[in-house]
């Protein structure tokens, strides 16, 4: 009689690894560790020169930790720099931004989600037309321009109020989601907005979270766009003020009055703070929507 069992997937515990896997093993875990290093060591190096000695980091004496401890860089970028009033106007692009995005996206993707929806084929296709075809710099500006929306935060918002490749991410997700469970809560007398609302949206929490931290990311990152639509220095975005700071660093650190200063400031230094304290938002965000993603990622690609 044959064996029809399967063999199982996966290695039951206390069967020991034979010596190519050991190997492979080992081989990866050297791997992980060494591109590990590779995302990390720059930004040790980055925040250890932010609160090093200022004649250590211009020596070159600072890698990865700092060398004469000191915050006085780290002060004068707050105290003295516009850096709070960008970073005003990048959590209010990003937090308005993403939110704006996220309704758009998933008011979108749950009409096309549905084969009973009329027309859904032909606006499809125009969202995938608008994706691969893009009319350029120009035109956005001057549509922009003629709106009236320029050095508003609206000029940072609007235009990305919807990415079609995100889009579609949400609708192949919503479209792996058992039916019953929505015709359930039709025969219960609820709508569409109520369906979507109190059913669809919390059974798709890992796709909604990763495709809220894609937004996120990609307004806070914004730097050309800010830069383009934005004229006043009180609405510099805080990208456009860390191409500031890096373009005018060494002009104000020559400029600075107090010599007990110049001893610690320094250009390279207040690069360095600036950039130290422009990651600190969006890093501690992350925690909490990272183990959304390779779920939501996954899941919403199951179906095309």
């Amino acid at each position: 009689m044959l064996n029809t069992k399967k063999k199982p997937l996966y290695r039951e515990k206390g069967i020991p690894l034979s010596g190519s896997e050991k190997f492979l093993s080992g081989f990866a875990y050297a791997a992980m560790a060494l591109l590990s290093l590779v995302a990390i060591l720059p930004c040790l190096h980055v925040i250890s020169k932010a609160v090093s000695n200022g004649p250590d980091v211009t020596a070159g004496n600072v890698y990865f930790w700092p060398v004469g401890f000191q915050l006085e860089t780290v002060k004068y970028v707050l105290t003295q720099t516009s850096f709070f009033t960008a970073l005003k106007n990048s959590l209010i692009v990003t937090g308005a931004g993403t939110l704006l995005s996220l309704f758009t996206t998933i008011t979108t993707a749950y009409p096309l989600s549905k084969p009973s929806f009329k027309g859904r084929r032909v606006v499809s296709l125009l969202y995938v037309v608008s994706m691969v075809f893009y009319g350029g710099m120009i035109p956005a500006y001057m549509v922009v321009r003629s709106l009236g929306l320029l050095d508003t935060y609206a000029a940072c918002i609007l235009p990305f109020a919807i990415v079609q490749f995100n889009m579609f991410i949400v609708k192949n997700y919503f479209e792996s989601l058992p039916e019953s469970v929505e015709e359930s809560a039709r025969i219960d007398g609820a709508g569409d907005l109520r369906t979507l609302v109190s059913i669809v949206c919390p059974m798709s929490k890992p796709v909604i979270a990763t495709i809220g931290l894609l937004y996120a990311i990609n307004y806070w990152n914004n730097y050309f766009h800010a830069m383009m639509y934005t004229k006043s220095s009180n609405m510099y975005t805080l990208q456009v003020y860390l191409y500031n700071i890096i373009s005018n660093s060494q002009a104000v650190a020559e400029n600075l009055a107090s010599g007990s200063f110049m001893l610690n400031i320094t250009s390279e230094g207040m690069v360095a703070a600036a950039v130290t304290l422009s990651i600190i938002p969006i890093v501690a965000l992350y925690p909490f929507v990272a183990r959304f993603m390779v779920q939501g990622i996954t899941i919403g690609s199951v179906k095309g």
